[in-house]
């Protein structure tokens, strides 16, 4: 065959675009384990490359200092995670009170159940259990 023929049942080549080589760097940068395309909300992800500037290795990624003597984790500012109910990573802000227990089960995902030792009172035998 010829460069230029095309036989037929084969499929044709072409050349991706620009817009598709950004998106396939951006998936690579983060965890693409969900049907839907997981991306943060923070970070414009269909931004056209430049003539002759020179992108950076690094993949842009947004995270934040939640405050009340909390440090970011590592794993926050330099993985390839995205959960959009992360403190760190997503939308979700910490208010009201901490809490302390002992951690019970973790199969649900991004969910995990608690153990605290509380008193309660029980009015009719006017005490605490």
């Amino acid at each position: 065959l010829a460069q230029g023929s095309k036989a037929p049942g084969s499929p044709r080549l072409a050349s991706p675009t620009v817009a598709a080589r950004s998106a396939s760097l951006v998936a690579a940068a983060m965890d693409q384990t969900e049907k839907a395309f997981q991306k943060q909300d923070a970070v414009f992800v269909g931004s056209k490359r430049l003539l002759g500037k020179k992108s950076s290795k690094r993949s842009m990624r947004y995270w934040r200092n939640v405050g009340l003597s909390f440090a970011t984790p590592k794993e926050a500012k330099e993985g390839n995670f995205v959960d959009k109910k992360c403190p760190f990573t997503g939308n979700v802000s910490i208010r009201g009170k901490i809490l302390k227990g002992m951690v019970i089960s973790t199969k649900m995902k991004r969910t995990i159940i608690i153990r605290r030792n509380y008193l309660h009172y029980i009015k009719k035998f006017n005490r605490f259990e």
